[in-house]
């Protein structure tokens, strides 16, 4: 390594090549850095100037070019760089010979004091402060406690998986209860709705059809005075009969409308729809004395982040808007829930989705 050292050195500066590293046609190799120097040292500032050689005396021509026309040697530069490389293995190496010494007795240490635990060599055991102390041998140590390195590793992830599988377990149980009465507790409130929606649905029909038997006098009437303006036989009939009919007219209008509120007999989409979401709200199963810290925007599952689209409804709202508002937001949720990766499905826009689909 030292004669191949001597090779690689510059001698100019007598140290290893500093690449770029440049050959001049004696074969001499220097430093670019060198040769910048030796051109300054020699006055050889011209781009068609020349030098001599600092090892043979040889005159160099720059021919046109100055110093950046001089030639560079890969091949020195590639042995410099792999002699570097070897170089420091070496380095290496030394330091670990180095550490296995005893720095009081320059001896090997091939001995381990179990009372101060620690490596030593033999005249430390003979001689030294460990004359007294128990010992063993260093190979015998390394290869017991390599092995318990490995042992306690292994019981260390054996006992994280174990933990993860109880913990799994205890989530899975969690989920399960937890979904169980969140779908007992909608089931339960379908049916209550339903059983609403029967009545609410059964006492608007009577209404109905009570105010259908209510309205058949005004339909009386109406055919009265069609009859009369078509088949009244002379004015003076056609007086008398009027009276009479205007009379009747004014004792109808006297009590309630004739015609009915829309309104008062239509069924709210929208509100069967906030009561059946209100049985699903996580607050209803969730002990309001829990000391557990609310989960933030970053922890909560893709459905609850405040990016995903929501649904808002005012109560003023038809049910054909609503149904159409319900509809869309299904859609966009859906959508926000695939994978980017795969093609999401759209609905034609000019098509209209079934109130089945619900």
């Amino acid at each position: 390594m030292e004669a191949l050292a001597q090779v690689l050195s510059c001698s100019v500066c007598l140290e290893l090549f500093t690449p770029p590293v440049l050959v001049l046609s004696c074969a001499h190799n220097f430093c670019k850095k060198c040769l910048e120097k030796i051109l300054i040292s020699q006055n050889c500032s011209h781009v068609n100037g020349q030098f001599s050689c600092p090892m043979c005396r040889k005159i160099i021509p720059l021919r046109g070019r100055g110093i950046v026309g001089l030639p560079r040697n890969i091949l020195v530069e590639s042995i410099l760089e792999k002699y570097k490389y070897e170089l420091e293995n070496v380095h290496a190496k030394e330091q670990d010979q180095l550490s296995q010494i005893c720095e009081e007795h320059g001896e090997r240490m091939n001995l381990v004091c179990l009372t101060d635990d620690k490596p030593i060599c033999a005249i430390c055991k003979l001689f030294g402060e460990h004359e007294s102390h128990n010992v063993a041998k260093l190979s015998e140590v390394y290869s017991e406690r390599k092995k318990r390195l490995i042992k306690d590793l292994d019981w260390e992830i054996e006992m994280l998986i174990n933990e993860l599988t109880d913990t799994a377990a205890e989530v899975k149980v969690v989920i399960d209860s937890t979904g169980a009465g969140l779908l007992k507790g909608i089931r339960r409130r379908m049916t209550e709705l339903k059983a609403i929606l029967g009545k609410e649905y059964s006492m608007k029909v009577e209404n109905l059809q009570q105010l259908a038997n209510e309205l058949e006098v005004p339909r009386n009437l109406y055919h009265q005075m069609k009859t009369l303006l078509e088949q009244h036989s002379n004015s003076v009939h056609f007086l008398q009969e009027d009276k009479i009919l205007r009379s009747k007219i004014e004792k109808l209008a006297k009590g309630n409308s004739l015609y009915p509120n829309k309104k008062d007999y239509q069924i709210s989409v929208g509100q069967y729809f906030k009561d059946l979401i209100k049985a699903t709200h996580i607050n209803n199963y969730v002990s309001s004395n829990s000391s557990e810290t609310p989960a933030r925007s970053d922890e909560l599952p893709d459905v609850f982040r405040p990016e995903c689209p929501t649904f808002s409804f005012s109560d003023e709202m038809s049910n054909e808007s609503f149904y159409e508002k319900l509809m869309d937001f299904f859609q966009k949720a859906n959508e926000t829930k695939q994978d980017p990766n795969q093609n999401v499905s759209h609905r034609d826009n000019n098509s209209t989705p079934n109130k089945k689909d619900i």
